[in-house]
């Protein structure tokens, strides 16, 4: 997931397609970017901040995911 944000963005405002819609974009263009296959234009990032009304920096802002503890691996390796 390269943009938590924004997807937690979106589920809150709506389904995928009404987004794509109101950016202009295809539905499978708007998921392709979403989950890392292609990436948005600077236009389509504006677009979409400007329809969430959120700022475009937090939205496409790119999480680490946090490291893990030693119980987790532990857990992991003896699923």
């Amino acid at each position: 997931m390269n943009f938590p944000h924004l997807l937690w963005a979106i589920t809150n405002w709506g389904p995928h397609y009404k987004l794509a819609r109101a950016i202009g974009c295809s539905e499978s263009r708007l998921s392709r970017c979403l989950y890392g296959r292609s990436t948005f234009t600077d236009e389509e990032r504006a677009s979409i901040a400007c329809v969430l009304a959120l700022s475009e920096k937090w939205l496409f802002e790119e999480v680490d995911p946090p490291a893990r503890t030693a119980a987790a691996d532990l857990v992991h390796a003896h699923g």
